[in-house]
């Protein structure tokens, strides 16, 4: 009798188990959605500044005229041109063409002591080695608005090695140059710019609907989830902060895929996201994670509608110049 008694007790919370589980509803869950965001970069990178603003700078000078030292003239030229590439690249410093007049914009300088691509054979002869090494102190002045500094040189290596027979796979003296220099310039200008990094942005996976929309956001049709959470969270008294979330998600998903190549209507998408994430936090103001997608997507809208306005100001500022925005 005892014995049934705990067989029964034990289905008994067998049961509140599942029964519970069931009630709980939505969660988060392992699925979700590769997202990118914009956090504040806190590495100096040996860059002080001692002077005006370090996170404001839209645009700057370099070419052969501020650069200086143990260099030739033709790799002056490589080191102005890709160093203009290394600016383009990071989306938020554009290069000017043509030095500043009386101190309209920045002006990097860069002092040389070693910039040099050798090949040397080893092991008998039977392998070849490519190395590289490009060595320098830089500097941006903008007419003593914005004083900054290296504190000591930036030292960037870079190292290749294949049998003597396949010496052609090695990447070309100039494809090697070009990864110095950009990423010694990368080191400079990230203190200037936010760090974009992709992260796994969860999904709330329940029942029924919520789960169809997080397996589809999961697979990677974020488009189609949207169209089918957007039924739910458009009617006339949706309360459930779990749809508004994911609908969140899918638009922040569509805004790194589908309009990754366009920048308006990137921040268009980024901005619905964080209308729905807003909403989500509204209605449930204790969940981490969302709180989380709010904090991170208003960060990179900030980021991105600051990067748009740069490039807008660096547009007029080259036609006012009349000057080619390439180089």
């Amino acid at each position: 009798m005892r014995m049934r008694s705990i067989i029964f007790s034990i289905g008994i919370i067998f049961l509140s188990i599942i029964f519970l589980a069931g009630c709980g509803g939505n969660h988060i869950s392992s699925k979700g959605a590769i997202v990118n965001i914009y956090s504040a970069n806190s590495i100096t990178s040996n860059l002080i500044c001692s002077s005006g603003s370090r996170k404001d700078i839209s645009y700057m000078y370099v070419g052969k005229k501020t650069i200086t030292g143990n260099i030739s003239d033709q790799d002056k030229s490589l080191l102005s041109q890709y160093a203009k590439a290394g600016l383009q690249e990071s989306r938020f410093i554009s290069p000017v063409a043509v030095p500043a007049m009386e101190g309209e914009y920045p002006e990097l300088s860069i002092y040389v002591i070693e910039f040099f691509v050798k090949d040397i054979r080893e092991e008998n002869g039977l392998q070849i080695k490519r190395d590289g090494r490009f060595v320098a102190n830089f500097s941006i002045r903008q007419a003593g608005i914005i004083e900054c500094s290296t504190g000591k040189p930036i030292f960037v290596e870079k190292s290749f090695i294949e049998p003597a027979y396949k010496r052609n796979k090695l990447p070309s003296i100039l494809q090697v140059k070009r990864m110095l220099i950009k990423e010694a310039i990368k080191r400079i200008t990230m203190q200037f710019v936010p760090v974009k990094m992709s992260i796994l942005r969860p999904v709330k996976s329940g029942y029924g609907k919520l789960r169809e929309v997080a397996n589809m956001i999961d697979s990677g049709n974020c488009k189609g989830a949207y169209q089918i959470i957007k039924k739910d969270i458009n009617a006339p008294g949706c309360k459930d902060a779990h749809k508004f979330y994911d609908a969140g998600v899918a638009m922040e998903c569509m805004a790194w895929s589908i309009a990754n190549d366009n920048p308006d209507q990137q921040i268009s998408y980024l901005k619905m996201a964080l209308k729905y994430y807003t909403k989500a936090g509204e209605l449930d103001p204790d969940d981490a994670e969302i709180q989380r997608a709010i904090s991170e997507v208003s960060y990179s809208v900030k980021v991105l509608l600051k990067a748009a306005k740069r490039q807008k100001k660096t547009k007029k500022l080259l036609e006012e110049l009349k000057t080619p925005a390439g180089f």
